[in-house]
């Protein structure tokens, strides 16, 4: 086991205002983080400086190995939203083949070997049939399929989801967790979700990120201990359906 990315002591946010205050976090080559806490945490926050998208006002964050060089494309990133133009006129192809575009420079230059590794991952992500697909046609799921299929196509060490299962169906979720599982055997991956209850069942460990991180270094854990980590989630339980228990509560 490999370390990839280590963070020592960062403090970050934008403007003026720190949003994450003293995290530390090391990530290994074949880590399954679950990332959790309240809107506002700093959950996204952390997935920016990983990313390189904004720098700490004060800390380290240092990459190993070939996740050194930023044009190697060893990062996989599947934002939180889709900001793609569902009206622009480009296929599906064309959209996971921009996952190449610091290897190859622009879609029309990309090779034969380029173009075979874009079919190859969209069988692999289950959506052979799509690629000649213009991106207007898709559904919500199918959507976020080619947005996971544009993150995979490189072989990054590392793999980041940002809310992946948002504004999907539930078909989608569980094909998704199905997916990861397997791609995990390959890459790093840190995920970042509100469905606790699900991600229990997959992850490895688990982060809870509210201003603060505090590291679990397993994919059980109690109310007890997240509230001790100041992380407003309640219980997390297992079964043959994942779900989490909320508190008794006035309508």
């Amino acid at each position: 086991m490999s370390k990839i990315v280590e963070i020592q002591s960062v403090f970050a946010g934008y403007n003026d205002e720190i949003i994450l205050k003293d995290v530390s976090i090391d990530i290994f080559d074949d880590d399954f983080i679950g990332i959790i806490g309240p809107n506002g945490g700093g959950k996204t926050t952390l997935l920016n400086v990983i990313l390189g998208l904004i720098k700490p006002f004060k800390g380290n964050v240092r990459f190993y190995d070939d996740l050194k060089s930023k044009r190697n494309n060893k990062i996989g990133y599947l934002p939180q939203q889709n900001k793609i133009d569902k009206n622009f006129p480009i296929t599906v192809n064309d959209v996971i083949l921009s996952g190449l575009i610091y290897g190859s420079g622009m879609i029309s230059r990309h090779s034969k070997i380029d173009k075979q590794k874009a079919k190859d991952t969209l069988k692999r992500i289950g959506i052979s049939d799509l690629g000649k697909h213009a991106i207007g046609e898709l559904s919500g799921g199918q959507m976020q399929k080619v947005l996971l299929a544009r993150a995979i196509i490189s072989s990054p060490r590392l793999l980041i989801l940002d809310e992946p299962n948002t504004f999907v169906d539930n078909q989608f979720e569980g094909e998704l967790y199905e997916i990861l599982n397997e791609l995990n055997k390959e890459m790093s991956i840190i995920i970042v979700t509100h469905d606790v209850g699900t991600i229990s069942s997959y992850v490895k460990t688990i982060a809870c990120v509210n201003r603060t991180l505090h590291y679990h270094k397993s994919n059980v854990i109690t109310e007890e201990q997240l509230a001790s980590y100041n992380c407003p989630i309640k219980l997390i339980t297992h079964g043959e359906i994942p779900h989490t228990v909320l508190k008794k509560h006035n309508h």
